[in-house]
């Protein structure tokens, strides 16, 4: 905690640091940024996140910070009443600190969070994004560090703007967490098209992980707007789209690494494909999710999808939304699922309350998971039932 703490203390104080710093450097290089910092006042306001602006130096930075206060409800319904749970927890709780250097020429990120509740056990800070942006043209631009690879619509969401209190257990299975590694972008003809290689590491979901080997994760991704204009990282038709706007996207990857301990070989390869549409309060979103798995000799194709539905009852204020996904684990695990499984259907509604936005509201779900074990482990049903309530602040 101490070593996250003071690295986002340094870059608080970087650019004050910067600001006061005489210039020592010829015409035209980022010397001159920084000497005309001494021209204009830094400016103090919000937009969206606290931000501070040193307008002739070109350096913006932003703060932001998201909590989600959770109560849950867990009825396990196929296994004893020891079981069930009742429980109150900090679902998330992260800081945010991101800006643009040298007139947007530059972007940074840097999230850390401190609730770690899906690690279960001890809770301890850790990093999640942290990466650098060079906005190289205005159609294109290459981003290094720890982020998350394109595959899955739904993964790449912010946790603030989920229309759900929580993503599908198919998209949950499917992605490939946060890895360290390089990813490049362009936009031609209005498609927007991205391509990245990773470490591709298996451990804490390839987070904060050296690569071990020289095996690799690429992946590659597409999205264009087929009608309209849309935001297809923000779920729900919050901003009550007049005229309707239609999304598509899909992305492929491609993943070997070397499991440790066991030393087993893993192959994947993985491809997600996602539609989205927004008109006067109604949303739809859906994501199609195929792998084919090769873990040591063992080979199964999970493969499964979700599709979602809001609508504002009150205009910008209260919607009703529900979800459907089903995935054919093949004999398989995905992750979160914690079982080997044939069939798994869930089922999942949603009421919420919007002050502002998404950028807080109240949030009350059901979920429904039904599991099929496979019948090399006993082929029963698991039934759960939860039933949730949260708020969600992202200032």
């Amino acid at each position: 905690m101490r070593k996250l703490l003071s690295l986002t203390a340094l870059l608080l104080l970087a650019p004050a640091a910067s600001w006061a710093t005489p210039d020592r450097s010829s015409a035209g290089t980022i010397g001159d940024a920084r000497a005309g910092m001494h021209g204009a006042a830094p400016r103090l306001y919000w937009d969206n996140g606290t931000r501070i602006e040193f307008p002739d130096g070109g350096f913006t930075l932003q703060i932001n910070t998201l909590l989600q206060p959770r109560y849950t409800y867990t009825d396990a319904s196929d296994k004893s009443d020891e079981r069930n749970s009742s429980s109150f927890d900090m679902r998330r709780a992260r800081l945010y600190v991101s800006g643009t250097a040298l007139h947007n020429e530059f972007s940074y990120m840097l999230e850390g969070e401190f609730s770690n509740f899906e690690d279960g056990g001890e809770r301890r800070p850790r990093l999640l994004d942290a990466y650098i942006d060079w906005n190289a043209c205005d159609w294109g631009g290459l981003r290094m560090g720890q982020f998350k690879p394109a595959v899955s619509r739904s993964w790449n969401t912010h946790a603030a703007h989920l229309q759900f209190l929580e993503r599908s257990f198919i998209s949950n299975g499917s992605d490939f967490g946060r890895q360290q590694g390089l990813g490049g972008r362009a936009e031609l003809g209005g498609v927007e098209l991205g391509a990245a290689i990773f470490n591709g590491s298996l451990g804490d979901d390839g987070a904060n992980v050296s690569n071990g080997d020289t095996r690799h994760l690429f992946v590659v991704n597409a999205r264009f707007n087929a009608m309209g204009e849309m935001n297809p990282y923000a779920e729900g038709d919050i901003d009550w789209t007049e005229d309707m706007a239609l999304n598509f996207g899909a992305a492929y990857a491609h993943h070997k690494a070397r499991a440790e301990g066991t030393g087993d070989d893993i192959k994947r390869d993985a491809v997600s494909a996602d539609v989205n549409l927004k008109s006067n309060g109604l949303s739809l979103h859906g994501e199609f999710f195929w792998n084919k798995l090769d873990a040591n000799g063992f080979k199964s194709k999970p493969l499964g999808f979700y599709a979602q539905a809001g609508y504002f009852l009150v205009p910008r204020t209260i919607e009703l939304a529900a979800r459907y996904a089903f995935g054919d684990v093949d004999r398989g695990t995905l992750k979160g699922l914690g079982v080997v499984a044939d069939d798994v259907n869930q089922v999942s509604v949603a009421l919420n309350y919007y002050w502002w936005k998404h950028n807080l509201k109240a949030q009350l779900g059901y979920d429904y998971l039904n599991v099929d074990q496979a019948s090399s482990v006993g082929g029963e049903d698991i039934n759960t039932n939860r039933w949730m309530l949260q708020l969600s602040s992202y200032f």
